[in-house]
């Protein structure tokens, strides 16, 4: 069991977010080469089409430009950008590592790998906290408001490490203990509603059956308890306290509702405090 776990650790990529400008981020991508310890290394881009189209010397914004110019326009930005990952692939390769790529088009970078992070189910991410020029020995805030923004809104269930000038500025661990707690909350909510909004036919006729008989043998014992003096009420209470069970039909439900609501502000009380 201990060598499955420790190869699957083995085999889980670090995604390593980087932009157009190779140069400026080189330093974070060796970072990330050099602290892999034996996993995969995956280069992710985020690539923003450009709102603006260069049509005879002149720039149209891309909705009203002509769809000829437009998708001659986006082809060389693709284009580009592949060779633009492909020199990260190739620093890669000179450090004995072959990496993969992925890109995702969005319009704002910082969301677009927040997506990639959920879509993916990304566990290891590392990604620039600032500007290389900004760097200090005493830096340890995030700078970046990219990277603010990740940190505060990425999975849970994600460590991402943030890095400057090819050093480590801050680390946002993977807190896999509310993950557990929220998926023990997700099977007891469905645990819970699941068999109340059940749309099998052959099982509501059975509950309609059965409400059929019950409801037959109520009336018929209402019309003798009705006969006998101060019974009225106890049947009137009765009825009162089988409504409520209908509209509550299992006290369980409060305790998830009130344990999940305390487990997002838990999340989100950390989500603050590891970023700010």
């Amino acid at each position: 069991m201990e060598e499955t776990v420790s190869s699957r650790i083995l085999e889980e990529k670090i995604y390593v977010a980087v932009g157009r400008n190779v140069w400026k981020n080189t330093s974070n991508l060796l970072w990330a080469l050099q602290n892999s310890e034996g996993n995969k290394i995956c280069i992710l881009h985020i690539h923003q089409p450009s709102p603006m189209i260069p049509v005879l010397g002149t720039k149209f914004e891309a909705s009203t430009a002509d769809d000829v110019s437009v998708r001659a326009y986006r082809g060389k930005e693709t284009a580009k950008t592949d060779k633009i990952l492909q020199e990260y692939l190739s620093i890669c390769l000179r450090n004995g590592v072959q990496a993969e790529k992925l890109c995702f088009e969005m319009d704002s970078v910082e969301k677009g790998i927040v997506e990639m992070i959920h879509q993916h189910r990304i566990r290891k991410f590392v990604m620039g906290a600032a500007a290389d020029k900004h760097y200090s020995m005493k830096m340890e805030d995030l700078k970046s408001r990219k990277a603010k923004f990740v940190c505060k809104q990425a999975s849970a269930t994600c460590q991402i490490q943030f890095t400057c000038k090819g050093n480590l500025i801050h680390t946002r661990e993977a807190r896999m203990d509310e993950v557990r707690a929220l998926s023990v909350l997700l099977s007891e909510f469905q645990r819970l509603v699941l068999p109340l909004t059940s749309t099998d036919p052959i099982q509501s006729l059975n509950v309609e059956n059965e409400r059929g008989s019950s409801l037959d043998t109520s009336s018929c014992q209402s019309a003798d308890t009705l006969s006998q003096p101060g019974t009225s009420l106890n049947l009137a209470q009765e009825e009162q306290n089988d409504a409520s069970s209908n509209v509550f039909p299992c006290s369980g439900m409060m305790n998830f509702l009130i344990n999940s609501t305390k487990l997002w502000q838990k999340l989100t009380i950390q989500n603050h405090e590891h970023c700010e």
